[in-house]
């Protein structure tokens, strides 16, 4: 008899926790702030940086593959993605070394997903008159990236005039309200994507940028290089907008930073 009370009080002490736990989560989303509309461009355009008065910049992002946090709960995990055998063993003795190889640390341009993955935050400047979008970013080595929006042909990879780059060639068109980015050309001395994802030269991007609300851009890439992995493959997260500076002040504006200045990186490239 004891034992049945014990457990029924145990029962009951747990549902109320429950119950208690399930109102506060409801009455925070009862009184949560509507997430503000998306903002836009004098000509109907989708606005992806700042809007006229406002202040801040995207912050804090995800990963391409696996779930939760910000990264999309449709991404493959790190098991499902279609490497090819060496590519697999290249990330994994990336992996081994704790990633001490990273041309990233190293102050490297990085490639045009890590760059959107990279702390320190990143505005987007749009220039219809000019068919150019500029993503200028806080972190690493403190790059900036153009992209060209008026379908211009990207280059042909095995065309022996043609030069990789570090972030490669872009062509970008308008679907709707979402940026579509098209990416070839790129040498081999980056890790496009965070985490030591190996890549070739026959690297192929399709970027997808868009804003659902006015604190978050979705990203989302098809990573299609048949150098590296047996078929192409889609991954992405969110990044949130930040209102503040990285110091907590109330600027929301990116800080100057140089990794190329005081790199403590630097002391721990070819340790463990």
């Amino acid at each position: 008899m004891k034992k049945a009370r014990k457990t029924l009080l145990a029962a009951l002490s747990i549902w109320t926790m429950l119950s208690a736990a399930t109102y506060v989560q409801a009455a925070a989303q009862e009184n949560a702030a509507p997430a503000k509309p998306t903002p836009r461009l004098s000509n109907g355009q989708v606005n992806l940086g700042l809007a006229a008065g406002e202040k801040g910049f995207w912050g804090n992002s995800g990963s391409i593959y696996g779930r939760g946090r910000l990264s999309h709960q449709s991404n493959l995990l790190l098991e499902e993605v279609p490497f090819q055998p060496w590519a697999k063993a290249l990330y994994d003795f990336r992996n081994a070394n704790n990633q001490k190889d990273d041309p990233h640390s190293r102050c490297m341009p990085p490639g045009p997903t890590r760059l959107v993955e990279t702390v320190n935050g990143f505005e987007i400047l749009q220039m219809p008159d000019l068919n150019r979008v500029y993503f200028v970013f806080g972190g690493g080595p403190r790059t900036w990236r153009v992209i060209y929006t008026d379908s211009r042909p990207l280059p042909d990879v095995d065309d022996p005039d043609t030069i990789g780059t570090y972030q490669g060639y872009t062509s970008a068109h308008w679907e709707g309200d979402t940026l579509v980015v098209e990416s070839n050309g790129f040498n081999e001395k980056t890790w496009f994507a965070q985490g030591g994802l190996p890549h070739t030269r026959y690297l192929h991007l399709t970027e997808r940028f868009s804003r659902p609300n006015f604190d978050t851009l979705s990203y989302e890439v098809t990573v299609d290089d048949p150098g590296a992995y047996t078929q192409p493959w889609t991954g992405g997260f969110d990044v949130t907008w930040t209102y503040n500076s990285w110091d907590g002040t109330d600027g929301g504006e990116i800080h100057e930073y140089f990794c190329q200045d005081n790199n403590r990186d630097v002391l721990h490239m070819y340790g463990n």
